[in-house]
């Protein structure tokens, strides 16, 4: 199955096909809009533009001391730019990324960001105006559309390898960032037939080194890709599983000897998408009747070798997985009881509304029996979302995953820790009704969680997982956050082994950056 059955110029025509027009749910809002909004709650601060396309500075000791022998580069991507021309995009997901190195010598760290220059900018740069569609929001006079990459605003993660630093989107292809300039080099061609196919925004390294991905095809015919890239960042194998309906499916898990893929029943559906009256965002539609749907896949065949069909859920994150002897598979994931957060919430951060008001994700353990049967549950109380695990433990069974949550993932801590790590400060500003207030370790069966929580004028990112000793969980933990009250970004260092402790270092950057999505540790 390494050949389409079709070319891949009549999935581009089918892509352009459908007519793009405007509907109310997608508009853009007002830059005075956001502005007054945002005076009233300084906590929209997260979701404000990044004043400058570029920036640089070192950062600032606040708390604590750095560890010598932390030395690499935490690249970060995600939405920055969410005005242009006087107008707001109207999702969280659709601004136009930013890359930011935060490179770490040993004795201190520096910070460099820019926006990445992709061609769908550059075409809006020289119309002067908003031209083509994003993820959530389409501009009032769409232009023409050739293929996925003409929307690619490369937005949503990092991945370095095969001597390649890339720019990651879900939409489209992955995108070549020169590591020194942190512009954009070019769209990455997997394979001549594959340029412009949707790779996703969370490959995952394989034991030897390899990279394995997915992506989503929603038209003309929905379908699953699978790919794998070797250790010198060349396509190794390549195929395609046909999925309908199919829409957002934004990670995988990766065991010894499968891939596992969870599709929500958040699907596209064809008239909707066909209409050309609605964003690619609101042309799916929420069919819990539909379940979510588990393919487990052969890593060598790329076949289904078994499915299973699950409670209606949705969910972007997983943890890991692993197999047992009898060939049950085990994961962990982070999951909603539906797509609400996703799409409500996030649309109304864009307008100026703060406020969580849908279900957000737990932290959940899931096993798939060989019968074909399955058992799902709460793993840990409260809201848990980017989970990241010890990267040594990949495809293998794995004790603890590190994760953001919410109050009430393990009640009886206190909020201050007794150690030497940083005290969450008091403060009269508090960010109200944020969902991810603290880091914690939890554990895949339920059992006991470390955990820090940001004080309240502090709003935690992604924190990943940089190892150090040969136990399981004995590393860093970095991560950024950004400080209302200074207006400022910063950036945190734990002891993984001890997170009530807090950060071992905290330091500050002189501007603030908007709330990004997801990154990667190099180690140097």
């Amino acid at each position: 199955m390494n050949a389409f059955p079709f070319s891949r110029r009549a999935l581009l025509r089918g892509f352009a096909a459908a007519p793009l027009l405007l509907c109310s749910q997608s508009r853009a809002g007002r830059r005075e809009d956001f502005a007054a909004a945002k005076a009233r709650n300084p906590s929209l601060l997260a979701f404000e533009s990044v004043r400058a396309s570029e920036l640089a500075a070192p950062l600032k000791t606040v708390a604590g001391r750095l560890p010598p022998e932390l030395t690499g580069v935490l690249w970060r991507n995600g939405p920055a730019e969410h005005e242009r021309f006087g107008h707001r995009y109207g999702h969280w997901f659709d601004g136009d990324g930013m890359v930011q190195a935060f490179s770490f010598d040993g004795a201190g760290v520096t910070h460099r960001a820019r926006i990445l220059d992709t061609p769908k900018r550059r075409r809006e740069t020289q119309a002067g105006r908003r031209v083509l569609p994003a993820f959530g929001t389409l501009p009032p006079d769409v232009g023409p559309i050739r293929g996925p990459d003409d929307m690619n605003v490369a937005n949503t993660s990092i991945v370095q390898h095969g001597g390649r630093l890339m720019a990651l989107w879900e939409g489209g292809s992955a995108v070549d960032v020169d590591p020194d300039r942190l512009s954009a080099r070019g769209f990455v061609t997997w394979r001549d037939d594959l340029a412009g196919m949707p790779f996703g925004a969370h490959p995952k390294r394989d034991t030897d080194g390899g990279l394995w991905n997915i992506g989503v095809l929603a038209n003309p015919v929905p379908m699953l890709l699978l790919y794998r890239i070797d250790r010198a960042g060349s396509l190794a194998a390549f195929s395609h599983i046909p999925i309908s309906p199919i829409g957002m499916v934004h990670d995988f898990v990766v065991t010894a000897r499968h891939l596992v893929v969870l599709v929500p029943p958040f699907v596209v559906e064809p008239e909707r998408f066909a209409s050309g009256q609605v964003s690619f965002l609101d042309a799916h539609a929420w069919r819990p009747e539909f379940g979510t749907r588990v393919l487990v896949i052969d890593k060598n065949s790329l076949a289904p070798v078994r499915r299973h069909e699950l409670a209606a859920g949705f969910h972007f994150h997983h943890g890991n997985g692993w197999e047992e002897n009898d060939g049950t598979i085990n994961l962990d994931l982070c999951q909603a009881p539906d797509h609400r957060f996703a799409v409500e919430d996030f649309r109304a951060l864009m307008r100026g509304e703060w406020g969580y008001s849908s279900g957000q994700p737990r932290y959940r353990s899931l096993a798939l029996r060989p019968d074909g049967s399955a058992r799902i549950e709460d793993a840990a109380a409260g809201v848990a979302d980017f989970p990241r695990i010890d990267p040594r433990r990949a495809a293998r069974r794995h004790r603890k995953v590190f994760a953001l949550v919410g109050p009430g993932v393990s009640p009886g801590l206190e909020e201050e820790s007794a150690g030497d790590g940083v005290r969450p400060a008091t403060s009269t500003l508090p960010v109200s009704n944020w969902p991810l207030e603290g880091v914690a370790c939890l554990r895949h069966d339920g059992g006991e969680t470390d955990r820090w929580s940001y004080p309240p004028q502090q709003i935690a990112e992604e924190h990943v997982f940089v190892p150090r000793g040969s136990a399981e969980g004995d590393g860093w933990l970095v991560g950024p956050f950004l400080d209302i009250a200074r207006g400022s970004a910063g950036l945190s260092v734990f002891n993984a082994l001890h997170l009530a402790d807090g950060p071992v270092w905290q330091g500050v950057l002189p501007y603030p950056m908007p709330l990004g999505l997801h990154g990667t540790f190099v180690v140097g």
